[in-house]
């Protein structure tokens, strides 16, 4: 499996803290079967703000360790950029960077009020050749309350990355349906861990893979290829998108049938 969403590189945001952690997490996540991590640490306008080869530099060096301990993972850089206005500019620039040097981006939204200049940013990081990955859309409080401000992103070409963790409950009730609902419509097109530590938010790809099988079978497979073509830079396939539909009560259709005599 490869897990293209974590926060292994020591000492950089709020994921692992020194080295010794991030090669635990390297070794639980070789037991889970996960071959490869795409080191994706929190750049943002303020506050985060590591730099592609700052990244790759502490790739390199966490990729010799992991080396040195025996430990059969390989690691990629990557970046979860926070939405911001001048994001385009900066991608441009050459400051953020992508999974693997591929033209996709991982971003992530605030949590309770997407921004009012996302549709236009997104076009504008595809007109330039970039695939953006919302991250954990399952999260938001906009994409809980309306699905298809998701559905209408991934229909115009943007992916989407579910967190292995909400389909497992780890971020509660509401956030475990919207993503068990996402997984049904075909709305997400990536599983990852979006791993922190060993002991908070770790590594949960294997057992969010099995729940993905148990709920959608052998479509899961697609999961996995997904995040393999990602890394290479191939096309992510999006197979079966379907728009959500919100189920009516008894009182909506029986008021729908009265209206219609």
């Amino acid at each position: 499996m490869i897990d293209i969403h974590t926060h292994i590189l020591p000492g950089v945001d709020d994921g692992a803290k020194e080295l010794n952690e991030s090669l635990e997490i390297a070794r639980e996540a070789e037991r889970q079967g996960v071959t490869t991590i795409v080191a994706t640490p929190h750049y943002m306008e303020e506050g985060y703000g590591i730099s592609p080869s700052e990244t790759k530099q502490q790739v390199a060096e966490l990729q010799a360790e992991i080396e040195r301990a025996g430990i059969d993972v390989r690691v990629l850089s990557g970046a979860e950029v926070y939405i911001m206005p001048n994001l385009a500019k900066r991608v441009k620039e050459g400051m953020v960077t992508t999974i693997n040097d591929s033209s996709y981006i991982l971003i992530e939204f605030p949590m309770t009020k997407i921004p009012d200049y996302t549709d236009d940013l997104l076009y504008d990081l595809k007109v330039m050749g970039y695939t953006p990955i919302i991250a954990h859309p399952e999260r938001y409080k906009e994409i809980q309350t309306d699905p298809n401000r998701l559905y209408y992103w991934i229909k115009s070409g943007v992916l989407a990355q579910l967190n292995a963790g909400s389909l497992l409950g780890a971020f509660g009730s509401k956030v475990k349906e919207t993503a068990e609902l996402l997984v049904d419509l075909n709305m997400v097109q990536l599983i990852a861990s979006d791993l922190h530590s060993n002991t908070r938010r770790r590594e949960c790809l294997e057992d969010g893979f099995t729940k993905l099988e148990g709920r959608i079978a052998h479509r899961a497979e697609l999961y996995l290829q997904n995040a393999e073509a990602v890394i290479n830079n191939d096309n992510v396939r999006v197979n079966g998108l379907c728009k959500y539909e919100k189920r009516r009560g008894f009182f909506d259709r029986l008021k729908r049938k009265l209206s219609f005599g």
